[in-house]
Formats: C-alpha cells, structure tokens, sequence
C-alpha cells in the first residue's frame, strides 16, 4: 500500500522506520508544513518525497493511504479531508478530543467504507491479547475492578511551549500521551461508561503544564477503575484487573519503543499457585499497522469497533471535563 505520512516529527519518523521494513507499505510523501532540521537526510534515507502540502497529496491517485501523526487538535479535520479524498486512514491516538468529533469522523469513514486505524498498539501486545482472552472466557468470573498506572518522565525534556504540554492539544495532563490507551484496553474490557471523576495536577512542572492525573471510572456493567498516569517519575507500568474468580496483574518493563519484557501474573484462587508468563517483546506497533493494511486489503476485520472508539473518546473528554472542575463528576 502506497501512503503518505503526515507530521515529521519524532513519532512521525519512529512511523516511517517501522513501516518501511514491512513489504506492506511503501511510504511515498511524507508531509509537514513545518519540517524538522535534518529531514532531507531522513527522505533520502527512506526514499519519499517531501511535501509540505496535504491538500495536494490527496490529489495524488496512486496514494492508497494517510497516516496521521500530527498534533491532536488538527486530527479531527485531517481524518475528514482524507476520507473525502477516498484514501483510507490511519490516525494516531486520540482519534480526536471530544466525542462529537469521533462521531463526525466514524459516521464520515463508514458512509465511504473507509478502513480507519487508530494508534492503540497495546491492544497486539501478547499479555494484554492474554488479558483479553481470561476476560471474554470468563477465567476471571465477574469483572469487578481495573487498576491501572502508567507513567514516564520523557516528557521533562520537552520545551515548555511543545504542543504535547498544551491543553488545546493534550488535555488532562498524560491522558493523550499514555492514558488513552488505558482507557482503550479498559473499554475493551468493561464496555460502556457511566461516570467519571478526574483530577490533575502540576506537581513538578510549571503551571499551566501538567504531570499528573488520576481519573476514578465507573462503567455501566458496574466495573470499577482507577488510572493514574505521572510525567515526572521514571517508567512504571502497571495493570491488574480483579474478578471474583480471580486476579491478574501486567507489569511492563519500559515502554512500547523500549524493547522491554512484559511479565503476566494470574492469580486464579485464594492460596493456589501463582502462574506467571514473562513476554518477550514485540513490535506492537508494526502488528497493529499490518492489521491495518490487511483489512484494508480485504482479509481480515480490524479488532476496533466504532463503538469502542467513540467510547474511549467520550471518556477522554469527560476526564478532561472533570479535572478543569476540579473532580466533578461528569456522567456519559
């Protein structure tokens, strides 16, 4: 599949490398109004062509299709250009920031046929498949808590003024960073929201940025959940989801870039042996970008539900909702 890349950034790049070892993609533009330093080089390494115009790279017939990597609050419009383009898409999370722009964009992909990708690569990571597989087979009995904390401090080497700490575009604080895919796992899992009650903080960084938030979930099929997320602490990542026929806990080494091992504890009774499963690490994001290529080429159906987007964006925003109100609670 011919694409373009859209946003040159780290991330942007980190896309490009990835996909390019795959004989699935071949990346012919890559796009940014605002190139980095040294971008020249990176083309020529990986033989696209810079643009600085998306507009007329969806002019471009033999584009297939658009990978977003750009700033959050520029998704919702970009996704809606590309699909009225007739290219497929894939966006990097969030989709968008709030749930009437996950609608427009769902609703604009499915009159088209559009396939839509999103950036959730946690989902192909073998403990949460193993997570999921325990769930939907009812190993765990009736789901009744997730706990989850996923933090980093890359974040401390950002300039103040980089897009990331920005509120317009990376509401309540590590929510857009690593808390969105929480949050997706957690859908995936519970389904629907009820309520929500969030708070953030600036604990080590200057106000208006933020390092710190911790949102309390209660789902419509009555599961409860507790997500913190730091910017200001080195890597720890940690879920556990609780059911009354037992309990397994995901400790994650580093980060999904990071090359680290995952490690699997289930617990499934009251003094029983514990089984543990280390993984080896794998490239979640080059499995979810295959997924991507392969329902586009018509063989398989890609595991995100329009619902479950819609969902996780709705919860999104409702955290982001909560924290500027100081812990309210915000009913979906």
């Amino acid at each position: 599949m011919k694409v373009a890349v859209v946003g040159l950034g780290w991330w942007g790049k980190e896309i490009i490398r990835c996909i390019s070892r795959s004989p699935r993609f071949k990346v012919v533009y890559g796009v940014d109004p605002m190139p980095p330093s040294g971008i020249e080089a990176f083309a020529e390494e990986f033989k696209f062509v810079l643009e600085s115009d998306l507009e007329r790279v969806l002019k471009d017939v033999d584009v297939e299709g658009v990978i977003l990597a750009t700033p959050h609050a520029l998704h919702d419009r970009q996704v809606l250009a590309v699909v009225a383009a007739g290219k497929n898409v894939f966006c990097e999370k969030p989709l968008t920031l709030t749930g009437a722009g996950a609608e427009r964009v769902l609703d604009a992909c499915n009159k088209v046929g559009a396939i839509l990708g999103i950036g959730h690569e946690r989902r192909y990571e073998p403990a949460f498949e193993e997570l999921g597989r325990l769930i939907h087979s009812g190993a765990l009995g009736r789901l009744l808590h997730i706990e989850a904390n996923v933090s980093h401090d890359l974040f401390r080497k950002l300039d103040t003024k980089n897009w990331r700490l920005s509120k317009s575009n990376a509401p309540a604080a590590m929510m857009t960073a690593v808390g969105i895919h929480i949050t997706d796992l957690f859908v995936s899992y519970a389904g629907a929201v009820a309520e929500v009650r969030a708070q953030t903080a600036s604990l080590v960084f200057e106000p208006p940025a933020e390092d710190f938030v911790v949102a309390n979930i209660t789902f419509k099929s009555g599961v409860r959940a507790t997500l913190t997320c730091l910017s200001s602490t080195p890597f720890y990542g940690r879920v556990t989801v609780f059911g009354d026929a037992g309990w397994v806990e995901i400790a994650s080494e580093g980060n999904v870039d990071q090359g680290k091992p995952t490690i699997l504890t289930h617990c499934a009774h009251t003094g029983g042996e514990r089984k543990q499963i280390i993984y080896n690490p794998v490239n979640a994001v080059m499995l979810n970008f295959s997924a991507w290529a392969a329902a586009v080429a018509g063989e398989t159906t890609y595991r995100f539900t329009a619902e479950q987007l819609l969902e996780n964006i709705r919860l999104l925003e409702a955290i982001a909702v909560s924290a500027e109100k100081d812990g309210q609670i915000v009913r979906l």
